[in-house]
């Protein structure tokens, strides 16, 4: 009897310590965030339509300040910022962070937040500020060093709405403006920034997984060997959880690289992906109500083998 209560308690023991020793291997789910995508040797950049920013106030503000750092992002590139002291204000309550915007338009302007622990700024401007035609809000250039990168951002919010067709004959049309917009930035990047690191990023409001013939990115897709879509892989394979606008199954936010850029983007620690942020507020709903219609598509990029 006492040699089988030996062998209960020894196996009860040998339970115990088993189970304490798995315990020690578990990481505190309070310490990794849902939405955390940068990492301390990777370069990120992000873009993000805030849809009349703030769309809640005082509100908006607290959520975004909560939100931005646990993205871990070195540089956010936003669009429809109506409010620019309150995107100051928001720069303000984050630490580390501070903030540009463009004063090329009135309303619906670019923006950038950067983290000035990894990133300092070379430059900042807006480019075609009197070509409405193809530009309702004028590009906004962000020339950045990272990690001894010189890095150029392209933070872009193409005409919205039209039909999926070119009207060749409305110089006004929606598709034939957007096409016109990819085309003269082909044209600048090649006549100003031929041999630099590009990333032209933005609400670019088309899809860029389309037949050709109504396909506004042309100019870029049909160059391999100078431009990528890092996202190309999500707007061939859309689903409601992977695309910037789930409410209508859409991919119209896009980041496109120059072939500088291309053998970073190769390297395994790399990435572009859309994030989820409504996942850490409960429901689409609220984030809907309280901070976009879009979710933003970030981009990670590792430099060194």
């Amino acid at each position: 009897m006492k040699y089988d209560l030996k062998i209960i308690a020894l196996s009860l023991l040998l339970i115990v310590v088993g189970s304490c020793g798995n315990n020690t291997m578990l990481e505190d789910p309070a310490e990794v965030s849902p939405l955390e995508f940068g990492t301390a040797n990777t370069f990120e950049v992000l873009t993000w339509n805030l849809r009349d920013f703030p769309l809640n106030n005082a509100q908006t503000l607290r959520e975004l300040a909560e939100i931005i750092p646990q993205l871990e992002v070195d540089v956010l590139a936003f669009q429809e910022i109506q409010d620019t002291q309150a995107f100051y204000d928001l720069a303000r309550m984050l630490p580390d962070y501070e903030a540009h915007v463009s004063t090329a338009t009135s309303l619906y302007r670019l923006a950038y937040l950067y983290n000035t622990r990894y990133v300092s700024i070379n430059d900042v401007y807006p480019i075609y500020t009197n070509d409405s035609n193809p530009f309702p809000r004028p590009p906004y250039v962000l020339d950045v060093n990272w990690g001894g990168q010189n890095i150029i951002l392209v933070n872009n919010h193409l005409k919205a709405y039209g039909d999926n067709y070119i009207d060749e004959e409305d110089p006004w049309d929606e598709e034939r403006r957007r096409r016109l917009a990819c085309e003269k930035l082909d044209y600048y990047i090649s006549a100003n920034w031929d041999d630099k690191a590009v990333i032209v990023l933005g609400d670019m409001n088309d899809q860029i997984a389309e037949p050709e013939e109504y396909n506004v990115f042309m100019a870029f897709i049909s160059q391999p060997d100078k431009y990528q879509f890092t996202d190309m892989h999500i707007a061939q394979n859309p689903n409601y959880y992977n695309v910037s606008y789930p409410s209508m199954l859409s991919h119209i936010d896009h980041i496109l690289i120059t072939d500088e850029l291309f053998q970073s983007y190769a390297l395994p620690n790399s990435k572009c992906e859309t994030i989820q942020v409504e996942s850490v507020m409960g429901t689409w709903q609220n984030y809907h109500s309280q901070i976009s219609d879009h979710r933003p598509v970030a981009l990670r990029l590792q430099f060194t083998p």
